[in-house]
């Protein structure tokens, strides 16, 4: 007998993003509820068996900071600890993400972003256990993996113009240099 499919809420703001995001995800089986309000979500967290939550940081029109997207993120793993959750982010930087990540989130994708990581990113929040936020920077694969990426991706953005990678990131150039040679860039 089939088991019922996965259900996976993103919250973006951009409806572009949620209908790539739809496609994508139905066509691999998962059950796909998209919010573009923080009304939207929590109905529908409140009403659904999430199985995944991919939240946009920024999911409020012109607001770059992340806080709200860090404020929901609190606010659900308060209601449901065990709930899987990758960010998907394109504006926040690696600052906010790797803040996201100490407070429980499992991993972040960048925008735009390749299919195959993304639901890669979501299968493995999805079938790994949540380890316990610490206040000390996490050391798993996972993180620097996704650091490799989110530098990789600004670098491209910005045809390898260091100084606007740098402030992309929200690093200063001699910090993202550093990051760069950790991970062999």
């Amino acid at each position: 007998m089939p088991s019922d499919p996965l259900i996976a809420l993103f919250l973006d703001d951009d409806a572009d993003i949620l209908s790539s995001a739809e496609l994508i995800l139905t066509r691999q089986g998962f059950t796909f509820l998209g919010a573009q309000t923080l009304d939207e979500a929590r109905a529908l967290l409140s009403t659904n068996a999430i199985d995944a939550l991919l939240l946009d940081l920024n999911f409020r029109r012109g607001d770059t900071s992340g806080e709200a997207g860090l404020d929901f993120l609190r606010e659900c793993l308060v209601r449901t600890p065990d709930l899987a959750v990758v960010i998907v982010t394109g504006h926040s930087g690696m600052s906010i993400a790797i803040q996201a990540m100490r407070m429980g989130a499992q991993d972040f994708v960048v925008k735009p972003w390749n299919n195959d990581r993304f639901l890669a990113s979501i299968r493995a929040a999805i079938d790994t256990p949540r380890r316990v936020p610490t206040n000390t920077p996490p050391k798993d694969l996972n993180l620097e993996r996704s650091e490799r990426d989110l530098i990789q991706a600004a670098l491209g953005r910005h045809q390898f113009n260091i100084s606007a990678a740098a402030k992309d990131l929200g690093l200063t150039r001699a910090a993202l240099y550093r990051r760069m040679e950790k991970h062999g860039l």
